[in-house]
Formats: structure tokens, sequence, C-alpha cells
């Protein structure tokens, strides 16, 4: 009798169907993905990377949830065992890009940030797995090396990974500009686009008069069916972009 994977809650999402759920649930605890399930347990990486070619790679968003990262690999052949390793993350927090997705949704991006401490997911890919995930997010996204150290759960330093960034720059926090530079809107897991969509609503006063009205869930559908809709709030989300606060 095979034994039921554990974990499961991360493992129950599919965004291709439910994209309003964006990013997917997050694991509560390290582990690695398997096509058998989510499996917790302590995982030392570092040196394994750098013996077997991994690729260490933070995610700002659906990459971190296994549900996501299992239908991505699978649907393009590709084996979907994952490590997935908690970390601090120095002088990196997480926004929203200022971009609407092919399916509806607004989703994360990373936003340098000097001086925070924040807590990710680094998953290990290999080539072929990196190859699939570079496909999915392009060409919205640019996977580029950021040379920090992350400490990760299990007390290993990292020195270096990759991370996706938004080709579109992200959307500005106006609420709380204090004559020094806008900061981005915070990217929260917890009703990720009930969120972005109140802000954008609230906070942009005249900035993006194409969002149109609704719970998260009626308008990723409307900006998901209607691709001409979906290009102009995207356009007007362009014209107030902010920088990310990567170099190059």
């Amino acid at each position: 009798m095979t034994a039921a994977p554990e974990h499961a809650p991360c493992l129950d999402v599919d965004l291709t169907a439910t994209p309003w759920l964006y990013p997917g649930p997050w694991p509560t605890a390290s582990g690695t993905l398997t096509a058998e399930g989510y499996f917790p347990g302590e995982v030392g990486m570092v040196g394994i990377a750098d013996d077997l070619g991994f690729t260490p790679v933070v995610a700002v968003g659906s990459n971190a949830s296994p549900g996501v990262m299992l239908t991505k690999l699978e649907s393009h052949g590709v084996s979907p065992m994952v490590p997935f390793i908690r970390a601090c993350v120095p002088d990196t927090t997480t926004a929203f890009t200022a971009h609407v997705s092919p399916r509806g949704y607004i989703a994360a991006a990373p936003y340098r940030q000097p001086g925070a401490q924040t807590t990710m997911w680094v998953s290990f890919l290999d080539e072929e797995q990196l190859a699939c995930v570079d496909g999915t997010e392009s060409p919205n996204y640019d996977r580029i090396h950021v040379a920090d150290t992350v400490t990760l759960d299990n007390g290993e330093e990292l020195e270096g990974y990759d991370i996706y960034r938004s080709c579109w720059g992200l959307i500005p926090d106006v609420q709380h500009h204090t004559g020094r530079d806008v900061e981005p809107v915070p990217f929260v897991h917890r009703e990720a686009q009930c969120r972005v969509f109140r802000h954008v609503r609230e906070g942009l006063v005249g900035g993006v008069p194409s969002l149109p009205d609704g719970d998260s869930e009626s308008v990723v559908r409307m900006m998901w069916e209607d691709r001409n809709l979906a290009g102009r709030v995207s356009e007007e989300l362009h014209d107030i972009a902010m920088a990310d606060g990567f170099s190059g």
C-alpha cells in the first residue's frame, strides 16, 4: 500500500484553472517535492547543489508553491523532484509587478531594499528544470544572479542565487509617499489579488481607470478572458510603474 503524500495542502492548487488563487499555497516547512507529494524534512543542499550543478532560485510568488511547480514541470515532461528550503534573504523583499499576467492576475516580483531581511523560499533546480521555468516566466520576467549570502533554515550559507525580476517594474504605494522615494506595494501572500486590486482602486487615484470593479475572482476572470482589457490595464500600470532597485 502506497503511503499518502505528506503536506498535501501546499499541493492543492491549479492556477491554470483558478488563477485568482495566485500565488497558491506555500509550504510551512522545508522539504522535497516529488511526483508523489511534498515531504517535509531537513535538506542539506549547498554542497550537493555545487556538486550536481543545481541552481538555487529564490521564489517570490507562485514558484514558491510546490503545487504550482509540480504542474509546471510535469506538464513539460520534466522531473518534479525539487528541494524547497526556507531561507533568510538579505536586502530583498517582495512587491507586485506593474503588469497583468496572461491568466489575469497581478503577480509578485522582487524589490531591492537595503537592510531588509526577508524569509523566502529557495528551490534547487537542475538544467532541465531551470530551462522549463525560464520558459514559463518569459517574456515578463528575466532571471538574474544576485551575489548575496543567504542563510538557509538548516544553518547553511548559500553564496549567491538567481531570482526572476519583472520586466515591467513595480506598482508604487503612493499612499506612503512622504517626500522620499516612493516604495512599492508590499506583496502579501494571503488574498493577494484582493489586496492589490483594492490598492490600485483606492491608492492610485485615477491611475488605472480600466481595472474593472468586482471581487478578485471576477476581476481575474474578466482580464483572463478579455486580453484587450488586460492589455489596457497593463499599459496603465506601466505608466505609473516604479523601478525595482536592482542594477542593470
